[in-house]
C-alpha cells in the first residue's frame, strides 16, 4: 500500500514540475513578441467582453508570431459611488 502512495507522490511531483517548466516556456515565447495595442472596444453584452487588436512591433530572436492578435478581457460592471459621511 505505502509503495502505491509513493508512486502517485512521484507522479503528481513529476507532473507539477512538467507544468511549471511548461509555462515558463510560454512565458519566455510570449515575450519574443512585442504588440501595439488599440484601445479597448465598448462592452460587447451578448458575451460580457471587451476586445482590442494589437499589430506586430517587434519579433526578437527569430521568433514565430502572429502578425496581428485579439485580446479579450471581461466588462468591470459599473458601480456608483458610494456617498462618505461629511461635515455639514
Amino acid at each position: 500500500m505505502q509503495h502505491r502512495g509513493f508512486l502517485l507522490l512521484a507522479f503528481l511531483t513529476l507532473l507539477a514540475l512538467t507544468s511549471a517548466v511548461a509555462k515558463k516556456e510560454d512565458k519566455v515565447k510570449k515575450a519574443d513578441c512585442k504588440y501595439k495595442f488599440e484601445s479597448r472596444g465598448s462592452c460587447d453584452g451578448s458575451s460580457g467582453t471587451k476586445a482590442r487588436q494589437g499589430t506586430l512591433k517587434k519579433a526578437r530572436y527569430n521568433a514565430q508570431c502572429q502578425e496581428t492578435v485579439r485580446v479579450t478581457k471581461a466588462c468591470t460592471p459599473k458601480t456608483k459611488a458610494k456617498k462618505g459621511k461629511g461635515k455639514d
